[in-house]
């Protein structure tokens, strides 16, 4: 195994044990069995490992939800599963727990609202071609699927700008959004 992967490995234990604020470079670099000084040869620091550690996580927990999901069931119970398993997901995991985190929250939000993180977030990729060929069989205009996908776009947004600090309780809020705009959608 090279020096990279050993560090990313030993970061996953130790961030998954401690969180993001109580770990340290050398923690990390001893765990790995590499020199603090050779950490900076592959890591500009403690961020920029921790995100690359969080992609892998959110992209493991994710592949998890889509694997256990029934994605062709009522769309309004859909939504409720998709909130219910990210909550119980997320909230269990002391990585991926770090979302609200304002020490590394602006890295992360940084990440996942930039072209490439939103590209390669492969459950957001996952949640647009399923809703989208979901809304084709169903008979939805181009139209129309192209201003449902907007709206997706719009909580996505808002899920990566707004903080629990900007607004408690966005989490539920974005819930009891997509819920009623689901059930305005495509109950009509």
């Amino acid at each position: 195994m090279d020096k990279r992967q050993a560090l990313k490995i030993a970061a996953y234990d130790v961030f998954s044990k401690k969180g993001y604020k109580e770990t340290g470079i050398s923690e990390i670099a001893k765990r790995a069995g590499v020199a603090v000084g050779s950490f900076y040869n592959y890591y500009d620091g403690k961020e920029t490992i921790f995100l690359d550690v969080y992609i892998e996580e959110n992209n493991r927990i994710r592949q998890v939800m889509m694997d256990d999901i029934d994605w062709q069931q009522d769309l309004v119970e859909l939504v409720r599963q998709i909130f219910e398993q990210s909550r119980s997901l997320v909230s269990s995991n002391k990585i991926l727990a770090e979302w609200h985190n304002p020490a590394i929250s602006r890295t992360l939000r940084s990440h996942y609202s930039s072209g490439k993180g939103k590209a390669a977030n492969t459950f957001h990729q996952f949640l647009v071609e399923t809703f989208t060929s979901r809304m084709v069989a169903e008979g939805y205009s181009e139209e129309k699927i192209q201003d449902i996908l907007q709206v997706y776009n719009l909580f996505y947004y808002m899920d990566i700008h707004i903080t629990e600090g900007d607004f408690p309780g966005i989490s539920g809020t974005l819930e009891i959004l997509a819920t009623n705009f689901v059930k305005g959608i495509f109950t009509s």
